[in-house]
């Protein structure tokens, strides 16, 4: 009997010459037509969409003509501030907020290094730098305008009290000259910076006279004698340079202060000479020079009178007739 031949013979290797037609036969193939159905969809879905598209802006506009969107969006709104002001709300979020997890999830965030960089990154910011500058400047002028304005209350009170013991008619108003209070009060704030500006030097002088002089009374005794010989000269020297390049030293600034010349305003170098020699004069006789301060119309003491000049106020915003622009303010002569 002859055998049968198998009725799916396996293919056998691509003739050479025609394994390129192989492959393309394999890859490519024939694109199914479309059924009557899909193709009966697709043109029902051309002709649909449109009309849909159309109907739908038309119920939008005509919603918003009636206020239909408004009504909604209102209704949504009074709905969502009832569920977030009701009580079930409120105890549900401290649950959540006291909860050991949102805990250790802040914890977390506070030591990760991207909350460092961020603090970092926000100090070092120029536009807080300069929030930080301008509330220390406002804070600064806050206290001076204040501390002013204090200065010229305590003037006004002391010149009542002096022109009653001395028998002086009272004032009608607060004059242009600045009173003993403000004097006295820049004085000790000038004083206050020049002892801290001395007091690095007097503690290295006072450890170098001490190894050189043994005894300890005399070391005391002479490191006292020369510090406060110390202490006047630079005080002197303080009070002439800020008077002679200024006219006027911090604490003066400080408190709105400034000296004029009694005739033509500016005060020339040797004119504040004549006045730092004055003030030590006044100082001698147990401070009685000073008494002018208190009485005179002027409010002049010894000083003033040696070197012919006159203490003003000085700002414009608390102190009515300043002039600032180097001359002596009229009907202050």
């Amino acid at each position: 009997m002859e055998a049968r031949r198998p009725q799916n013979p396996s293919p056998g290797p691509p003739a050479p010459g025609r394994e390129d037609e192989v492959v393309e036969a394999e890859i490519v193939r024939p694109v199914q037509p479309k059924g009557t159905l899909d193709a009966l969809l697709d043109a029902g879905e051309r002709v649909v969409m449109p009309f849909a598209r159309l109907g739908w802006r038309g119920a939008r506009g005509v919603s918003r003509r009636l206020g239909v969107d408004r009504a909604v969006e209102r209704t949504a709104d009074r709905a969502l501030d009832r569920a977030l002001e009701s009580d079930r709300v409120e105890r549900t979020a401290e649950r959540v907020l006291d909860s050991e997890l949102v805990d250790r999830v802040w914890q977390k965030v506070l030591e990760s290094d991207e909350a460092q960089q961020l603090v970092e990154r926000v100090a070092e910011a120029p536009e807080v730098r300069s929030a930080i500058t301008s509330q220390g400047v406002g804070l600064f002028e806050d206290l001076r305008r204040s501390a002013r304005e204090a200065a010229r209350t305590l003037d006004d009170g002391l010149d009542r009290f002096a022109r009653r013991i001395f028998r002086k008619p009272p004032r009608s108003s607060r004059p242009i000259y600045a009173g003993g209070a403000t004097r006295l009060l820049a004085l000790l704030l000038d004083a206050a910076i020049l002892n801290g500006i001395l007091l690095a030097i007097s503690a290295l002088l006072a450890a170098l006279i001490n190894n050189v002089f043994e005894p300890a009374n005399v070391a005391g005794a002479v490191t006292i004698a020369f510090g406060a010989l110390a202490w006047g000269i630079a005080a002197a020297v303080y009070l002439g340079v800020f008077w002679t390049l200024a006219e006027r030293t911090p604490g003066m600034t400080f408190f709105g202060l400034r000296i004029f010349d009694e005739v033509d305003g500016r005060v020339p170098p040797a004119q504040d000479i004549r006045r730092l020699f004055g003030f030590v004069i006044a100082a001698i006789p147990f401070g009685l020079g000073f008494l002018g301060v208190l009485i005179e119309d002027r409010r002049r003491g010894w000083q003033h009178r040696i070197a012919r000049t006159v203490v003003l106020y000085a700002d414009p915003e608390i102190d009515p007739g300043v002039d600032e622009s180097g001359h002596l303010p009229r009907g202050s002569r």
